[in-house]
């Protein structure tokens, strides 16, 4: 995984703009007690802090991009198996499909 990105400080709010890959667009925004993240076209995660911080530092701002690119693969990836993925035990059953349907 490769993340570009320019981060500009602003007064009580840090954002960053770039890619993900070379081609997925991501775009950052950290107020302290709140953050989002946009990953491509139609991923996005908000997320509401208790922050004692004034305003959010890089440091901080890094963590919480790489935890939600990591949420962000996790979702992608469970949606590219989605249903074709046969439950454990489940005799051909596809994961998704009510139990005894």
């Amino acid at each position: 995984m490769t993340l570009k990105i320019d981060i500009q400080e602003r007064e009580n709010e840090l954002v960053g703009k770039g890619t993900i890959d070379g081609i997925v667009p991501f775009y950052f925004k950290d107020q302290g007690h709140r953050w989002m993240v946009r990953i491509g076209p139609e991923w996005i995660l908000k997320q509401n802090e208790a922050s004692v911080e004034p305003s959010p530092s890089p440091a901080t701002a890094r963590s919480k991009m790489y935890w939600a690119i990591a949420q962000y693969r996790n979702h992608a990836r469970d949606h590219s198996l989605g249903s074709a993925r046969p439950e454990p035990g489940g005799a051909g059953r596809m994961a998704g499909d009510a139990a005894g349907a």
